[in-house]
Order: C-alpha cells, then sequence, then structure tokens
C-alpha cells in the first residue's frame, strides 16, 4: 500500500478501529523538476478509466516456494514499482501507463498483499521482504533498475539500497515509512485476531481509510473501495499478514540504518500526507545527505494516485538525470 500532508499522530497513523492504515532540521535540498525542453511530455490518454484500461493482464512468478504476483508492459530500462502496507499494485493503475511508453515496467504486489502469497508463518519483516523483493527482480532478470517505493514500499527500497549498493543505485521513495514511533508495538500482536478483526473491515471503513490516504476524493468509488477491499476477502490470511508486516515499520534499525547510503535518491513527499508526517521526512534527510527532496502542495500520501501525471513526469526527469 502516496500524496497530501496531514500530520497524524502515532495513533492515528495506524488505527486499530479500522483494521489497516495503509501506506504506514538540517540542510534540506527542494529538488525542481526541470524543463527539458528537448523531451516531449509523457503524453498517454489522461482519463483515468483510460488509463486503467491499458495496465497489463496479472502474472505470477514462483521465487523459493513463494507465489508472486505482478504486472508487467513496456521498453527500455527498467523501473520497479512496490506499493505500501495493505495495498497492491493497483495504486498504480495510472502512473503504470504513463511509464510504460518509455521503459519496462514492472508492479510487484509484496508477500501478503494483492494477489500474492499470503502465508501464515511467512516472515514479512524488513530483511524478509527486501530479499524476496531481490530474489523476484534476479527471477525476471530485471538487474539495475530505477526503484520507486510507496511508504512500506519505500522503507523496502531504501534498504534494498542498502543491502545491495552496486545493484540497486537509483531510488525515488514516495513518503517512504521509516519512523517507527508511528507504529504502536501492540499493533504486532493483533495478527493472532486477524478472523474476528476482518469482520469489522468492510465498504464504511474502507472508505473512511482511503479518506486518509487520497486527497482526490472523487477518486473514493464504489470500484476503487471494492478493489482496495478484495485482497482481504478471505477467511483472515490478508488481514493477519498485513498486522505482521507492521513489524517491518517498527524496525529498530529505521530509520537510522538508512545513514549515509550511497544510492542516488529522490524523496517525493505530498504536503497533505496524512500518513506520514513531514517530520519523519525531515528525520530522514538529516540521515541521507545526499538524497533529494520533490514536493507537492496538494498531494496526499498515495500521491500517484492524486497526481499521476505529475508523478509521471517527476520520474521522467529523474531518470534521465
Amino acid at each position: 500500500m502516496t500524496a497530501g500532508e496531514g500530520v497524524g499522530s502515532p495513533a492515528s497513523w495506524i488505527l486499530p478501529a479500522t483494521l489497516i492504515g495503509l501506506g504506514a532540521a538540517g540542510l534540506v535540498v527542494t529538488y525542481r523538476i526541470a524543463k527539458n525542453r528537448s523531451r516531449k511530455k509523457i503524453e498517454t490518454p489522461t482519463t483515468p478509466e483510460a488509463l486503467e484500461a491499458l495496465v497489463p493482464d496479472s502474472k505470477f512468478v514462483d521465487v523459493n516456494g513463494a507465489r508472486i504476483h505482478y504486472i508487467q508492459a513496456g521498453e527500455g530500462p527498467d523501473v520497479v514499482l512496490l506499493h505500501g502496507i495493505g495495498a497492491s499494485v493497483f495504486i498504480w493503475r495510472f502512473v503504470f501507463p504513463l511509464l510504460q511508453v518509455r521503459y519496462r515496467v514492472t508492479a510487484i504486489d509484496l508477500p501478503g498483499f494483492g494477489k500474492s502469497c499470503k502465508e501464515a508463518k511467512r516472515d514479512y519483516g524488513l530483511d524478509a521482504q527486501t530479499e524476496m523483493i531481490a530474489q523476484t527482480l534476479t527471477t525476471l532478470n530485471i538487474n539495475e533498475p530505477l526503484i520507486v517505493g510507496s511508504s512500506m514500499g519505500g522503507a523496502i527500497s531504501l534498504w534494498l539500497a542498502k543491502l545491495y549498493p552496486e545493484r540497486f543505485k537509483k531510488i525515488a521513495a514516495l513518503s517512504p515509512a521509516t519512523d517507527r514511533s508511528l507504529v504502536p508495538s501492540a499493533v504486532q500482536h493483533f495478527a493472532t485476531a486477524a478472523p474476528l478483526l476482518r469482520r469489522a473491515l468492510n465498504k464504511r471503513t474502507m472508505r473512511a481509510i482511503l479518506g486518509r490516504v487520497l486527497t482526490r476524493r472523487d477518486l473514493i468509488t464504489e470500484k476503487v473501495v471494492d478493489a482496495y477491499l478484495e485482497p482481504f476477502l478471505d477467511k483472515g490470511d490478508g488481514v493477519r499478514a498485513f498486522w505482521s508486516a507492521t513489524s517491518l515499520l517498527s524496525d529498530r534499525r529505521l530509520p537510522s540504518g538508512l545513514k549515509d547510503l550511497a544510492a542516488k535518491i529522490l524523496i517525493i513527499y505530498g504536503e497533505r500526507d496524512m500518513m506520514v508526517p513531514r517530520r519523519s521526512i525531515d528525520r530522514l534527510l538529516k540521515l541521507i545527505p545526499n538524497a533529494r527532496l520533490l514536493t507537492h502542495p496538494e498531494g496526499g500520501h498515495h500521491i500517484m494516485e492524486d497526481e499521476p501525471q505529475w508523478i509521471a513526469d517527476a520520474l521522467e526527469t529523474y531518470q534521465q538525470e
């Protein structure tokens, strides 16, 4: 399971009452997108319906006994999209078609989410998820991509750069969830009650959650609510995996373990984000002096849904550097 700014307290970041919270000062250099007149703006159909119609069909790959779901299309340099906690490849439905015009784009459902495996005893921690993504990319013959990670996916993308500096040299992290103080420690223990908690997850609670993730309220349609709910409509495996995955967000090595990463890093943040507070971003920028910050005044936590064209243009500019 990023765009818009609203500073949430730890309690509001992840609410046990609603079961899931999608997603997740030093010198701050604000990165402005350069207008490269030698290149045309990425252009494809711009209506949500037209863009979504271009999203490719599902594919699956087995990685160390785990069934991983992904979508892939396009030709050119590799761009890999990683969603945040509680989300899936669905969040990239608008950005994906914009990027596939010039790149081979691969969006992956993390283990425990979307249509990927949701094994009860699987490790969903930071190292385990990072290793699974690295191995999945190896299996798909993707070697030195631009990694674009949203929220929890942003944390994983930065950890990939830490563990494999020679392979993952360019990262774009959208509202990366790297502040473990935002996740109450007791949350991890809710996994055992997943079947009961599942009953409280419905269209009403999902609408409330999306209201904190998306700035554009017109995007919160019945279709979108159903798409976000679908991975959790089982006997509790999806909810159990979600709660287990909170161990990644509360990893004690975050964010200090990201200090002085060698990779080229762009942090993208929506100033109306109600899930990841700006103070978390500022702390991360202090730890990674070479990281640059790009902000959008109206974007929310899921800025790729709120402002897909803006995100596509930002990534295009970043990739061409």
